[in-house]
């Protein structure tokens, strides 16, 4: 009796040892509760007022729980596919890659993954503007006109564009060969077909805010003419390379064959074929993963970018719609009259990518979602900050729905 026992046991063991687990959807750890992005930092709670909030596992562990809570039950009603961080400070609250790269072929993705950043791409854009502004080589109220002869609309200026104020027309809507998969276009083509067009503006120059992909186009093209460079070089150059965004580059050098490049998808998991627009660079078109994003974030927010009076000037700008948002210089304000409550953001989607990259100023707050499907719920980030306060803050949730700005304003 007791060799039977003991063969049962031995039998258990052999049973534990190698059996496999079930394989989920999820291709990381499920939490990670706080990685510190440069180990000689400073803890946070130095950083900040020892008042204002507690920062400690405790409230970390709890705090990155209820986000990873949050995107699971996402994951399982199928209503979100993609990678999300969030961070406060140099720290990583919680990372994660759910879903597919490729959800017809079920590859899986990973934290690595790179995205198309869709209209975030806009926040480079902008800063890459601001950089030259920095060097003196332009002016903001500069007319454009003055670098690129052949732009037709004389009143137009460097700001307009940024703050989408100038009232041109929007190139998606017009240009024919837009949709073609057996032709490339770049921003040069827009401003060709432009100057031959010489279409009406929708309204005058500085008059009021329409968001339109054309101006981000066509700060491209001033880019190249003022730098002498490429859009892609002198972005690399001037902020991904300082920003050490190491696997951040435009459609133009990214191997969209790697295993770690993302697949869009629309409704019922369509994957979308590239398109001719698809390589016109300044509203869209730079790739992207969370981690980079991120170390963006640090450099933003602690002036290793910009200096901070061009960081004060980028982040003014003119009311937007009825909510309480303006849009800067090529970044959106949310909250701008509290600003315990201010956001600096901006979303994207383009051909079933969906992005929201987000950063509160006040503690340094940083919210990264890439997603490579169509559902909406990326932009759904209004649970995550009130996850932050109501921990860290004791506040209490407000329960807030609202999506800021509507999906047909990025």
């Amino acid at each position: 009796m007791m060799m039977r026992n003991k063969n049962m046991i031995t039998i258990f063991i052999l049973v534990l040892v190698f059996i496999k687990p079930v394989r989920t959807v999820v291709t990381e750890p499920s939490v990670n509760y706080f990685r510190t992005y440069e180990e000689k930092s400073n803890p946070l709670h130095i950083l900040y007022n020892k008042n204002s909030f507690k920062l400690n596992s405790t409230a970390l562990k709890m705090l990155s729980n209820l986000i990873h809570e949050h995107y699971e039950k996402l994951l399982r009603n199928k209503m979100f596919n993609g990678c999300v961080l969030v961070a406060i400070g140099n720290t990583i609250v919680y990372s994660n890659a759910l879903g597919y790269s490729d959800i017809r072929q079920k590859v899986c993705l990973n934290t690595n993954s790179l995205f198309q950043l869709a209209s975030i791409s806009k926040v480079f854009t902008a800063t890459a503007i601001l950089k030259l502004y920095e060097k003196k080589l332009l002016n903001l109220n500069d007319r454009v006109q003055q670098y690129l002869p052949e732009f037709p609309y004389y009143q137009v200026t460097i700001k307009h564009l940024l703050k989408h104020t100038s009232g041109l027309p929007n190139y998606l809507h017009l240009m024919q060969d837009i949709g073609r998969q057996d032709t490339i276009l770049s921003h040069w083509s827009v401003l060709k077909f432009l100057a031959n067009k010489k279409l009406r503006l929708e309204n005058k120059p500085g008059r009021r805010y329409k968001y339109c992909n054309t101006n981000y186009v066509i700060l491209a093209c001033l880019i190249e003419k003022i730098s002498g460079m490429s859009y892609s070089d002198l972005l690399k150059r001037e902020i991904f390379i300082p920003a050490h965004m190491d696997n951040t580059n435009t459609i133009y050098y990214v191997d969209i064959f790697d295993e770690n490049t993302t697949t869009s998808h629309e409704y019922k998991n369509r994957q979308i074929p590239f398109y001719a627009a698809d390589f016109i660079l300044g509203d869209k078109s730079i790739y992207s993963n969370i981690y980079d994003l991120f170390q963006f974030s640090q450099y933003f927010l602690g002036g290793k970018i910009l200096h901070d009076s061009t960081l004060q000037l980028m982040t003014k700008g003119v009311r937007t719609n009825k909510y309480d948002m303006l849009y800067g210089l090529g970044i959106r304000i949310k909250n701008p009259s509290d600003s315990s409550k201010t956001i600096w953001f901006h979303n994207g989607w383009w051909h079933g990518y969906r992005t929201a990259f987000q950063m509160r100023p006040k503690d340094k707050v940083t919210v990264i979602v890439l997603s490579n499907h169509i559902h909406k719920t990326t932009y759904h980030t209004y649970s995550i900050f009130e996850y932050i306060d109501e921990i860290l803050y004791n506040q209490k949730r407000t329960g807030e729905t609202t999506v800021y700005p509507s999906l047909s304003d990025e």
